[in-house]
């Protein structure tokens, strides 16, 4: 009996791990069904004539930007907006969460939206949800969670990284909320990574910071994003309580003592930069295969370059699918400059994977190709045409932020911004590796093939066989 009993269980695990790679897996890799052809941008739409009222600030130090995303709480008055892939634990963490409850207790309307799987918001994060939850003005959603028998459900995540406060301050960018990000003292597993505010006095409509807040509207309302935590128990209630007097004395406490990172003083008027239009640009929000809105976007805005492309980017996977929306006329004239992590620098094995294993076809569209080879890695994602419109934002060139993920960016309109970004950018390729120039390849960090660590050598296996997932990376 004990044995049919086990065999039987076996069996079901069996189907179901059948299912799963069915409706998880297999699914995804039948082309997308196209409802007649993807629109090309006017790409006149993303330039501004005269000045615009969004004014942008470049965030490139993870500190400093987790200084920015302090002051902006404090001076909400109304309303803050999250919408963040996950939350770590860690010291800078804990300050923004005893930031966003001081200003709640004053009243401001606080909206946090996080990725339904990957939030962070578990085992010592556990009482945070609490805490958040049991305020009166703060409300806490997840988007797309954990579905065990809709396998379906578990490509559509929230990648968006996103904070608004009233219609007057917005950042967005690369960095969740975490140590790894915003630490001053980097940890081990830090990032470097890039944020852009922009600041818009008047809170006009036209401000790409109310095209943001409309977009997490839809979000925080859309079916698939759920609220677990309307009925909290008596148990769940008290936890939050406890966790809320937390992290508001560790908050005030920084105050008290002036610590720098709380006590941030930045003239958002005096610091930020004009600019001539600021766009904002998603994907469309759905469980399947989405219309890759935002990789059309920046295709139409590279066919239209006639000087330079300059691209940053942790993880560049260029698939069979996405190169259906690079058109044959693609404009070869332009300059085209790309940086990437390296073997040395990768912290994902699989992604990393990927781009091994379609490198080679990168080389031979002539991109000047860099790969990182510093410190720590590579995680911000950027582009800058003709020196004047850059791309900033949380999507990376790769088939999930393409097809499946929620991914967004700002379109700025600015040469004083582009050449601020340049000069970012520029700055870590002076780190980095020349790998291939108009077709050839110059130099292959520290010769891999000889490379015996124990992570090259994952990488390269990993790579004979990425065909297997690059889809889904």
């Amino acid at each position: 009996m004990a044995k049919k009993i086990v065999i039987g269980a076996l069996l079901v695990c069996l189907l179901y791990v059948l299912y799963a790679l069915a409706t998880a897996v297999v699914l995804f890799y039948f082309p997308l069904e196209k409802k007649g052809d993807m629109p090309t941008n006017d790409v006149s739409e993303f330039m501004g004539r005269g000045n615009s009222s969004d004014r942008v600030l470049l965030l490139e130090d993870g500190y400093e930007s987790g200084r920015a995303r302090i002051q902006m709480i404090q001076e909400a008055e109304e309303s803050i907006d999250i919408a963040y892939y996950s939350i770590a634990k860690g010291k800078s963490t804990e300050l923004i969460l005893g930031a966003l409850i001081e200003a709640a207790d004053r009243g401001v309307k606080v909206r946090i939206l996080v990725d339904g799987i990957c939030h962070g918001l578990r085992f010592k994060m556990s009482d945070v949800r609490y805490a958040l939850a049991s305020h009166d003005n703060i409300e806490l959603r997840y988007y797309e969670s954990f579905k065990i028998f809709q396998p379906w459900t578990w490509n559509n995540r929230l990648h968006d990284k996103i904070m608004l406060a009233d219609g007057r301050l917005g950042i967005i960018g690369g960095r969740n909320i975490a140590d790894k990000y915003l630490a001053k003292k980097p940890p081990k597993n830090f990032v470097h990574d890039r944020d852009v505010i922009i600041f818009n006095e008047d809170q006009g409509e036209e401000s790409a910071n109310a095209q943001m807040k409309e977009y997490i509207d839809e979000l925080w309302h859309h079916p698939y994003t759920s609220n677990p935590f309307s009925d909290l128990s008596k148990r769940q209630v008290a936890k939050g309580e406890e966790e809320k007097k937390k992290l508001s004395s560790q908050y005030n406490k920084a105050i008290k003592a002036n610590e720098n990172f709380v006590t941030p003083s930045i003239k958002w008027s005096a610091i930020t930069t004009p600019t001539k239009r600021v766009s904002f640009i998603r994907n469309p929000i759905g469980r399947f295969k989405k219309q890759p809105v935002v990789w059309q976007s920046l295709i139409d805005l590279g066919t239209e370059a006639e000087q330079s492309v300059l691209m940053q980017c942790p993880y560049v996977i260029p698939t069979k699918e996405m190169k259906k929306y690079v058109p044959d006329n693609m404009n070869s004239a332009a300059d085209w400059t790309m940086l990437t992590n390296s073997v040395k620098s990768t912290p994902n094995v699989f992604a990393f994977s990927g781009y091994l294993d379609t490198r080679e076809d990168i080389v031979q569209t002539g991109v000047r190709l860099y790969e990182y080879a510093d410190h720590y890695s590579l995680h911000a994602k950027s582009v800058v045409y003709d020196q004047r419109i850059s791309a900033v934002g949380s999507f990376n060139l790769d088939p999930r932020s393409s097809f499946l993920s929620t991914d967004s960016m700002v379109v700025i309109d600015s040469e004083d911004f582009a050449q601020q970004l340049t000069e970012a950018i520029d700055n870590k390729i002076s780190s980095s590796t020349l790998v291939a120039d108009n077709k050839e390849k110059i130099e292959t960090p520290k010769d891999e093939k000889k490379d015996k660590s124990y992570k090259a050598i994952l990488l390269n296996t990993l790579s004979k066989i990425a065909i297997f997932w690059r889809a889904l990376v």
